[in-house]
């Protein structure tokens, strides 16, 4: 009995100890931001010889309308498995800036007091005569030094927003606060000066018309002032841009344009899908090399397990990814499994009808006839145009 009464402390203790390393161990998921994060590394062998990196290049945070600060979106991007992100705060619409002014209050100089903020809203009309008085360049300066400490890259960058006329990211720039101009097509000229990379955000399309842009952005596109184009923000998908995005040789991006926490954006990410990213095919993880895989159109939409882009891209990411093998046959039907060595699931078709699944660093049987010398597949899930999947044949 005695001891018994010894040991029930040793017992409890154990039970208490494994209780604690299992919670320990259950809060740091990926995707949870704390001292002892877990990143969700996304795997994706090289393509035609270029590093693949994941990026989100359309964010937001409390230096315009976003809800958290650079550190944090930075963070949420190094569990996501991201390898770079942009901060692209609105220059001409700040939230959250009336409030900081309000806490800030008793810090400002005397001859500001009262006046409470101003010109944080000038998406339909132009700053008065006090300009535009905030850094622009302050969230971009924090994610850059959170990038450094955690190991990915962060791009400066701006959203130029003005109403009824669409709103546009400006990548790479050198000076946020030289950019503004009441006129906005002198502003995307001013960024572009800068050497900016321009791409059109969840761009709106006329429902009424035969047009796919509203007559100010074909202007936009015809003077050349437009690099990419934001196929996917969020959920939405907007197809009625694939061919006019691939014809006229545009870069295609999916961002997540994140305001809240990604985790309340996609919910699910994680376990059905990633959030929202641009696949850059680079040759490396430098300014230079981003911006030259940007130009050269290098690129590759993903959302919610959709991925966008050129036919020829596409291809080169499904044979990079995938193998093919003949296992074995019975008396009629051929096995063929198929091996997918990356974190990405592909649906593919055998004959229009049936989609096989293979799951991301998963296997799986595809039956073909016997005496079947090629499996053609319909690569479901990919897309280089409205209803068009890439199409790959293997010999057997």
């Amino acid at each position: 009995m005695k001891t018994l009464k010894l040991l029930l402390p040793l017992i409890l203790m154990s039970i208490l100890s494994a209780s604690a390393q299992k919670q320990s161990i259950l809060r740091h998921q990926p995707g949870v931001i704390g001292d002892k994060g877990v990143r969700n590394e996304i795997y994706i062998p090289k393509v035609m010889g270029y590093n693949v990196y994941k990026a989100d290049l359309h964010t937001h945070t409390i230096y315009s309308d976003g809800d958290i600060t650079p550190a944090l979106r930075v963070n949420e991007a190094w569990c996501d498995g991201l390898d770079i992100i942009a901060i692209t705060d609105h220059m001409e619409y700040r939230r959250v800036e009336r409030e900081i002014f309000q806490y800030m209050k008793d810090y400002i100089d005397p001859a500001y007091r009262g006046k409470g903020a101003v010109n944080t809203n000038v998406l339909n009309r132009d700053p008065d005569s006090n300009g535009i008085l905030v850094d622009f360049n302050v969230a971009s300066t924090a994610a850059e030094k959170e990038a450094k400490r955690l190991g990915i890259m962060a791009i400066k960058g701006v959203e130029i927003t003005r109403g009824k006329l669409g709103d546009y990211n400006a990548l790479f720039t050198t000076d946020n606060n030289a950019l503004y101009d009441p006129n906005l097509e002198q502003t995307i000229r001013n960024a572009r000066a800068q050497g900016a990379f321009i791409i059109h955000n969840h761009p709106q399309y006329s429902k009424n018309t035969e047009s796919t842009l509203p007559p100010h952005c074909e202007d936009f596109y015809a003077k050349g002032l437009i690099d990419g184009i934001e196929l996917a923000n969020g959920f939405n998908h907007y197809d009625r841009l694939f061919d006019y995005c691939f014809k006229g040789k545009y870069t295609p991006f999916a961002t997540s344009d994140a305001h809240f926490l990604i985790s309340a954006r996609f919910p699910n990410a994680g376990k059905e899908y990633y959030r929202n990213m641009t696949l850059i095919l680079a040759k490396d993880r430098t300014e230079k090399a981003v911006k030259e895989a940007l130009r050269a159109g290098r690129t590759i939409a993903y959302s919610a397990n959709m991925l966008i882009g050129t036919e020829k891209l596409l291809l080169e990411l499904f044979d990079a990814c995938v193998e093919v093998e003949k296992v074995g046959t019975d008396w009629k039907k051929l096995g063929v499994v198929i091996r997918n060595k990356s974190s990405l699931p592909f649906a593919v078709s055998k004959d229009g009808k049936n989609e096989y699944i293979v799951p991301a660093h998963g296997t799986a049987m595809v039956y073909v006839g016997r005496n079947d010398k090629v499996l053609n597949l319909t690569i479901t899930n990919m897309l280089y145009g409205v209803n068009k999947s890439p199409k790959v044949s293997f010999k057997l």
